[in-house]
């Protein structure tokens, strides 16, 4: 009789470990196609801002075809950020640009919470390691390509009204996507 409670209680035991399993996936799960969906939605409905590229290394041999980025305009940001902040090393903030004919962005300032005019944008900007980094600092595409991409003068990215960025094309000189 003893044998069958124990053999009960240890049953119903792991049955709630692998319900509260179960749930914890499905958390996680949900967790992480929500965040796809925020990128999707950004991609498809975000604004188009370009940035002026400074391309630093075109092939990786264990990634495939990429392009290294670096943003011309994050060398500015990073001379006001060393100018205004006392911060540690790694910080994040926002800094404002103004668009010009072809949407590319000049930098106006570091951001400081005034109201913005309607030509103005709000990006987001990381620190890490002494490094300003926006949207994405890689650009990877399909192998074969390396040419075509070499010609990338600037990195078309998405913006939505809270500044985060996604960087979605590579544009060339001429104002078209590669």
């Amino acid at each position: 009789m003893q044998l069958n409670t124990m053999a009960s209680l240890n049953s119903r035991q792991l049955s709630k470990r692998s319900l509260w399993v179960v749930i914890a996936a499905l958390l996680i799960l949900t967790g992480i196609n929500y965040k796809i969906y925020q990128q999707e939605q950004l991609l498809a409905h975000g604004e188009i801002i370009l940035f002026e590229l400074a391309p630093v290394d075109p092939r990786s041999l264990m990634q495939g075809d990429y392009m290294a980025l670096n943003y011309d305009i994050a060398i500015e940001v990073s001379q006001s950020v060393d100018e205004l902040s006392n911060t540690s090393n790694n910080h994040d903030g926002f800094f404002i640009v103004t668009l010009d004919q072809h949407r590319v962005a000049q930098f106006d300032s570091i951001y400081n919470g005034a109201t913005l005019t309607p030509a103005q944008r709000l990006i987001q900007y990381r620190v890490r390691d002494g490094r300003v980094k926006l949207a994405s600092n890689a650009f990877f595409f399909q192998e074969g390509r390396a040419e075509e991409f070499e010609q990338s003068k600037y990195g078309e990215c998405r913006v939505n009204p809270a500044g985060q960025l996604l960087l979605s094309n590579m544009i060339d000189k001429g104002f078209k996507r590669i």
